[in-house]
């Protein structure tokens, strides 16, 4: 099972009557994918807890409940599922800055996808 969560506020892609700008998806066997927003600085774990700190920004589960920002990232920061297995990566070990494909693993190792979740 599978969980998106959306942004939302004044900001691009934050219209509350839109989908709301993309944060990511926690899957209950791997580690939380992040969406990567090049173009507003979003490609790093630190960018979005700033982002999603700010006061005007609210955030939903796509199935519409209201999320808070300690519960945001304690998604972000849960390495073991609930039967204490550790969580997957989605990537593998590789690492690297840019978005070759699409993917990239920030400087904490978190992995970001640069594009629609499939």
């Amino acid at each position: 099972m599978s969980v998106n969560f959306y942004a939302f506020g004044p900001f691009p892609g934050g219209d509350a009557a839109g989908e709301g700008l993309h944060i990511g998806q926690y899957a209950s066997v791997h580690r939380f994918l992040f969406r990567a927003h090049p173009e507003m600085g979003l490609v790093s774990r630190t960018a979005w807890a700033e982002f999603i700190r700010r006061p005007e920004v609210s955030i939903k589960a796509e199935h519409g409940r209201d999320i808070t920002v300690e519960e945001m990232e304690e998604d972000w920061a849960r390495e073991t599922d609930s039967r204490g297995w550790p969580l997957k990566s989605r990537f593998g070990i590789r690492r690297g800055s840019d978005l070759r494909g699409g993917e990239l693993i920030d400087p904490e190792g978190f992995e970001f996808r640069d594009g629609e979740f499939f």
